[in-house]
């Protein structure tokens, strides 16, 4: 990942939107911790696009993967009702679901059951005191990657596994034995 902003970056944003680099740097770095996966020069593309703008020419390709990344999770945003096999599901702002639900074309109750169970993780890591915003947003990154291969007609199990060997260690902090024991029942099949 490019931990530093391309010097040319930071000239033209000061010059499209008439402010200094000591205003602009504190905005893109919220946004990399709002944002895990984003380099910094990604970071700057979107905070050129909230002001109307862009600098997308002065992005390389691992730029723009990660921006693609993390546009994908984020597109969906409206809160909605849907029918599914006769069932109601509601479908709410959260990534994990905007990023399963978005991503497949029919969904059974195993999947939705790993997403509200991926969800309740995520939102039991972010309140967490013990762990510091790096390793939140590693094991977070973790669980997306999970709930976008579940969503996929044809999951890549290697990937499942490699994330879930991640957020496995959770289970050895206080508080978080049960929820990664009843996760990791529910994505069994995918990681056996």
């Amino acid at each position: 990942m490019t931990d530093r902003l391309n010097p040319k970056i930071i000239v033209i944003l000061e010059a499209k939107l008439g402010k200094t680099a000591e205003q602009i740097r504190p905005r893109l770095s919220e946004l990399r911790r709002k944002h895990s996966g984003l380099t910094m020069n990604a970071a700057a593309q979107m905070y050129a696009m909230s002001h109307n703008t862009s600098i997308m020419g002065k992005l390389d390709v691992e730029d723009r993967q990660s921006l693609a990344t993390v546009q994908a999770i984020t597109q969906v945003s409206v809160s909605s009702v849907s029918k599914v096999d006769k069932r109601t599901l509601n479908i709410n702002n959260s990534p994990i679901h905007n990023l399963s639900f978005g991503d497949r074309n029919q969904v059974g109750q195993s999947v939705v059951n790993i997403d509200n169970s991926l969800e309740k993780l995520s939102k039991q890591i972010e309140k967490s005191t013990v762990l510091t915003d790096d390793e939140k947003n590693d094991y977070k990154s973790d669980i997306e990657t999970i709930a976008s291969q579940v969503g996929k007609s044809k999951p890549n199990r290697s990937i499942i596994k490699t994330a879930w060997e991640g957020i496995k260690a959770l289970s050895e902090l206080e508080g978080f034995a049960q929820a990664v024991a009843h996760t990791g029942t529910l994505i069994q099949h995918f990681i056996s």
